[in-house]
């Protein structure tokens, strides 16, 4: 049974203590490789990609006459985030968020810029290891560009978006960078829903066999679920008053038809938070059940152990009296004694045997 856990969850401190606001240290597991950077131009008439231009070199990339999305997968290239903060204004406060893979979800306003910046925590389950883990993804919206910052793991949390983009008449072609800014919320509470569904799968399985016949594994396998919920809880809350936030300020980057999907995906994470406390209900009434089952389970063992104690008992007592060795004991001297106390004892025995089967103790 898989356990959830943060993919990148550090054996640091969540923040650098007793440093100033803003200082850019990268926070999470140590990771091997070059971090990537993908522009996408996109409008009405089309979509253009390219791929890893020189960081000095992108603004002069981006054309003026489309929308930008510049998608940059590997935060722990300190540097390279840096350049890339600096090249188009981010503030210091927001690079060090994107850098700090234990920071938990959240929404700011930077009016100087007006920028939106986002952090979302996306799970998926790790196909080796059965592990619920959670993506780190940072969002920055201008009234020019779009900015998403990912972990380096080769798992391309937006490729849908990509393909969406693919088809003809599409929604996101068409629309401006807000829509764009729905659509990794969207995709985010999606992958809520495709764990969830793993999740309620496991839940049904674990069920059908906890009823037919309860096993102590069965019992860590429900804690480990457990703890898989309350995380993804954690992970999944905060996300409810981001997009009540965002649909309830005013606020020029985000435009009126844009909050109408915004309230699409609210209901999409509330339907979530819901399934999830009734996943939490289904696994406590699992460990009732299981406990009852064991309870039976002994009680039944403890009254059959009890009937056979009652079965031997006068038989103990009857071999205890002829084994005191008294010298005036006339059945001692019975040439058939012998016989006749263990045809009485057999006697005995099956009787209180067919007694107890016909109160139905056993």
């Amino acid at each position: 049974m898989g356990k959830i856990k943060q993919k990148n969850r550090p054996k640091t401190p969540k923040h650098e203590v007793f440093s100033s606001a803003g200082t850019a240290k990268y926070i999470g597991k140590t990771i091997e490789g070059e971090s990537s950077i993908t522009i996408v131009d996109y409008n009405v008439e089309g979509v253009l990609i390219t791929q890893n231009p020189a960081i000095e070199e992108i603004k002069g990339v981006l054309d003026a006459k489309m929308n930008h999305w510049i998608d940059i997968e590997g935060i722990h290239n300190k540097e390279n985030i840096e350049k890339v903060s600096k090249i188009f204004g981010l503030h210091p406060l927001m690079m060090e968020d994107i850098l700090n893979t234990t920071q938990k979800a959240k929404l700011d306003h930077y009016e100087k810029n007006n920028q939106l910046f986002l952090v979302l925590k996306i799970p998926f389950r790790n196909l080796e290891t059965s592990e619920i883990e959670t993506e780190h993804v940072s969002i920055v919206l201008d009234e020019d560009f779009a900015i998403s910052f990912q972990e380096l793991d080769h798992h391309n949390i937006f490729k849908p978006i990509l393909l969406r983009m693919d088809r003809e008449n599409s929604k996101t072609k068409r629309s401006k960078l807000d829509y764009l800014f729905y659509s990794f919320i969207d995709i985010a509470v999606d992958n809520y829903f495709v764990v969830l569904n793993e999740t309620e799968e496991k839940l049904e399985e674990l069920s059908e066999q906890i009823l037919s016949n309860a096993q102590s594994a069965h019992q860590n396998q429900l804690f480990y679920i457990k703890r898989e919920i309350n995380a993804l809880k954690k992970a999944l809350f905060p996300l409810k008053e981001i997009i009540n936030q965002l649909i309830r300020d005013e606020n020029s980057l985000i435009h009126t038809e844009t909050k109408v999907y915004l309230k699409d995906v609210l209901d999409h994470v509330i339907e979530n938070l819901e399934a999830i406390e009734t996943f939490k209900d289904e696994i406590e009434n699992l460990l009732v059940n299981y406990h009852s089952q064991l309870s039976n389970r002994m009680n039944s063992v403890m009254k059959t152990l009890t009937v056979f104690t009652a079965i031997f008992m006068p038989l103990t007592f009857i071999v205890g009296i002829y084994g005191m060795n008294f010298e005036q004991m006339p059945e001692l001297k019975e040439p058939n004694g012998y016989f006749y106390t263990l045809i009485g004892m057999f006697v005995l025995a099956v009787g209180l045997w067919v007694y107890f089967r016909w109160k139905k103790y056993i």
